[in-house]
């Protein structure tokens, strides 16, 4: 194939062929914690920077996204508490991302997130022609109504939730205030819950979180203990998500405690871990291992590459792009291509590559993909065709 017949090829893969669906964003920390505008156009570089802003609009319209999985997360308050103690200037440098963190219940702060993040998306609207460019997608039924608009259609934007904290509403909250706050943010469009994050919540225990890097002067080194698993109020959370038809994101959470949720869940629902590496190349307890993602594979869902090189390969780089490519390869060998997809995490505080640091360059592993001559319909199901399977299998009922 020539060079020409190869930059034809992987365009026409990734703009045409392709409904690009990204698992894992935060495109609502960066408009609810520092005010910035979803549609301003803003490309990040190499260096790690907290106050980019890797999938606003623009990125993700150059990127070819369709559909993104928006992941609302109020920071946990040990971040600042805890970890790392020199945060606390922020009350004064970032008064409105104090305010956020400090401000009521998880609970409040993930609702104020919702709603500044639809405030965005509805202020996308093109004055010219008064079409919306982005949509929030509430329900399987809106988002299929999204996509069946065809070329020029609006981003639809798909909310979910990171951690289970945000289903917290204050000191004394009840296992049932706790189903009660899931059954709220179902009704409101969160497709699905990652229940484990940072820190250990209500439901579950977490894995070690921090990268090496960030480990300095004593902060963000405090341990997790892995043998810790799913509590019993998380058994409940679980079995009412089966029930509900809300989707349960297992990244993060210890390996007992993703056991665990093997056995409750079985074969009733698709599991997903949706912004991980491999185990196998990169042994970190947060990574599944291949047994794992075998058990995924058999409920029908599926595992997403994370676009941070520390949790792909054990000598991580600044580039990123051959450990991501490395990571799919091993996925779809282990579990099967039906069971692969990417969640970036971009703007969830991560150092992205270089090589791919925002949305705009998502075309750059299609490339690669293409060039290793990956099938055209393995590329696809990776984009974004596995990802629509398993919400319109599992989203809802």
């Amino acid at each position: 194939m020539s060079d020409i017949a190869i930059a034809l090829a992987w365009r026409r893969v990734h703009y045409q062929d392709s409904t690009i669906v990204d698992l894992h964003v935060h495109p609502s920390l960066k408009i609810s914690l520092f005010d910035k505008v979803f549609t301003a156009p803003l490309h990040a570089d190499g260096a790690f920077n907290p106050f980019s802003f890797e999938s606003n609009f623009n990125n993700l319209r150059a990127g070819g996204v369709a559909a993104l999985l928006s992941a609302i997360y109020p920071p946990e308050r040990q971040i600042v508490l805890q970890e790392a103690p020199l945060l606390k200037a922020l009350r004064y440098i970032r008064p409105k991302a104090w305010q956020a963190v400090f401000d009521g219940s998880y609970f409040d702060g993930a609702n104020r997130m919702l709603d500044d993040l639809e405030r965005a998306v509805a202020a996308t609207t093109d004055p010219a022609t008064g079409r919306p460019q982005a949509q929030v997608a509430h329900s399987r039924a809106e988002l299929e109504a999204i996509l069946a608009q065809g070329n020029g259609r609006p981003i639809a934007l798909i909310h979910c939730l990171e951690g289970a904290h945000s289903l917290n509403r204050g000191p004394g909250t009840t296992t049932q205030q706790l189903l009660a706050s899931l059954e709220h943010f179902f009704q409101r469009g969160a497709a699905y819950l990652t229940l484990a994050h940072f820190f250990e919540n209500d439901l579950v225990h977490p894995c070690f979180p921090w990268p090496e890097n960030i480990q300095k002067l004593g902060f963000f080194r405090s341990e997790r203990d892995m043998t810790l698993g799913l509590k019993p109020a998380g058994e409940q959370v679980v079995e009412r998500m089966v029930e509900l038809g809300m989707l349960i994101d297992l990244s993060h959470c210890t390996p007992p405690a993703r056991e665990r949720i093997y056995d409750i869940v079985g074969q009733r629902a698709p599991l997903l871990m949706t912004h991980v590496g491999a185990y196998a190349l990169n042994p970190d307890p947060y990574n599944p291992q291949d047994w794992e993602l075998k058990k995924i594979a058999d409920t029908g869902g599926m595992v997403g590459v994370i676009f941070m090189p520390y949790w792909l390969t054990p000598h991580a780089g600044k580039r990123g792009l051959n450990a991501i490519a490395q990571t799919l390869r091993h996925f779809v060998d282990v579990a099967g291509s039906e069971h692969v997809g990417i969640g970036t995490d971009f703007d969830g505080f991560i150092d992205p590559p270089d090589d791919a640091p925002d949305a705009s360059h998502l075309g750059r592993l299609t490339q690669r993909l293409v060039a290793e001559r990956c099938a055209r319909q393995q590329i696809a199901q990776i984009w974004g065709g596995n990802a629509l399977r398993v919400l319109r299998q599992g989203w809802g009922k």
